[in-house]
């Protein structure tokens, strides 16, 4: 059973005929870790593309005696404690030694696929038995990925609360949100409306050569609002999704962040003008100068 794919909501709007959307669903973090997998009748822990993960052998082994007799597979990220924030690269390096145990490894188990005659299951009877599960495991190492929110898509184009909660995962240094449809079966290999995501798309170096204060009356109001970039093209940006302590540290002293090279991402770019698609800060190139921007 190979994964369900996850449809890209905003790039799925931008199409001339975009695919039928619409649904109640659960909203869950977008984790940047690895996809793995359990089945529950003594298995080890697997990869995306259906191999045990030598690394993980020995956890494999801890929570093996802990699982409950159900036939199905428990369906999780393989994060590592410390590692959340754009940890990707070095998570890869971490799971692909086959000859060293990884360390301080944990799951975030986001669904459970019955085998049998429960295989249809709506998501909504899935999420209460990883619930179960995870209980029943009582392990530190494997955790259930929580719900954030919840919402009902009716006009695609309006969905402000996504948006929302998206810009609040963003906020924390994360990846962006995954839509379930609590009312749709698992469905491997699909790619549709049952599974969605928001997540930044497109990464881009450019040079700060301003800042802004934040709005009057709004949070940052007496602190760093947005940062003025602009790319080698000479096309330029306003962007947020500093940290309220790089807000304040490059307000009081703004030449610490201007005329710096800085990691951009957004969801895309706007074929009109060239503009971004929620453009955010993640980090300061410290490798980089301005004429090594591409």
């Amino acid at each position: 059973m190979k994964p369900q794919k996850a449809l890209h909501l905003h790039l799925e709007l931008d199409k001339k005929k975009p695919k039928s959307l619409g649904g109640n669903y659960a909203i869950f973090e977008k984790y940047d870790g690895w996809y793995g997998y359990m089945d529950l009748f003594g298995s080890d822990i697997y990869s995306r593309a259906g191999r045990k993960i030598p690394s993980l052998r020995e956890l494999s082994e801890k929570i093996r005696p802990h699982l409950p007799k159900v036939r199905g597979r428990l369906i999780f990220e393989i994060m590592i404690e410390g590692l959340e924030i754009d940890s990707f690269p070095t998570l890869n390096g971490i799971l692909n030694r086959k000859h060293e145990q990884a360390d301080d490894v944990y799951l975030m188990v986001h669904d459970f696929v019955p085998f049998g005659e429960s295989s249809d299951a709506p998501f909504k009877y899935r999420y209460n038995l990883v619930r179960e599960i995870v209980d029943k495991i009582g392990l530190p190492e494997v955790r259930v990925a929580p719900i954030i929110g919840t919402h009902t898509i009716t006009d695609p184009s309006s969905n402000l609360p996504l948006k929302l909660h998206a810009n609040q995962v963003w906020e924390r240094g994360g990846e962006g949100i995954i839509l379930k449809d609590i009312n749709a079966p698992y469905m491997p290999e699909k790619r549709n409306h049952t599974l969605l995501k928001i997540k930044e798309e497109l990464t881009l170096d450019m040079v700060v050569y301003g800042v802004e204060a934040g709005k009057v009356g709004g949070k940052y109001e007496n602190t760093l609002g947005t940062l003025l970039v602009r790319e080698k093209s000479g096309l330029t940006h306003t962007v947020s999704g500093m940290t309220d302590e790089q807000r304040d540290r490059w307000w009081a002293g703004k030449d610490i962040i201007v005329g710096r090279v800085v990691e951009i991402k957004a969801m895309k770019r706007n074929k009109d003008d060239g503009s971004l698609r929620e453009p955010r800060f993640k980090a300061i190139r410290w490798d980089k100068g301005v004429d090594d921007i591409d």
